[in-house]
């Protein structure tokens, strides 16, 4: 009987347990990616990581993700609108062009950029 009761405590816990640690995998896993998306795609215009092997090809190159990660009115919901905005038009040549990322790709790279607020 106590083994079928430790058993069952154990199962319950880990089924509460369970979502707490597949969002913060998820989190993780999205920072992750991000990270390779920024070099991937934003380091030609940004020094997106301490680790980019080249320097961006745009100069002077735009903000780095660590000076925007810093700013105090950055939040995931403004980050999704700004990457999902085109920034360049006739009054604005040198504007950031709508990178054209994919919903969960937006996702990744804000987590990215807002995973940069904890770093020195």
């Amino acid at each position: 009987m106590k083994i079928w009761i430790v058993s069952a405590w154990l199962a319950a816990v880990g089924w509460v347990a369970s979502p707490a640690c597949a969002q913060q995998a998820s989190v993780a896993d999205d920072v992750r990616e991000g990270h390779r998306l920024a070099i991937l795609i934003c380091s030609y215009c940004h020094v997106a990581a301490a680790d980019q092997v080249d320097k961006p090809i745009l100069q002077p190159p735009g903000p780095t993700f660590a000076s925007l990660a810093r700013r105090n009115d950055l939040s995931a919901d403004s980050l999704r609108t700004f990457l999902t905005t085109t920034h360049r038009d006739l009054s604005r040549p040198q504007g950031m062009p709508n990178p054209e990322l994919l919903d969960y790709q937006v996702k990744q790279v804000a987590a990215y950029i807002l995973s940069l607020r904890d770093k020195p």
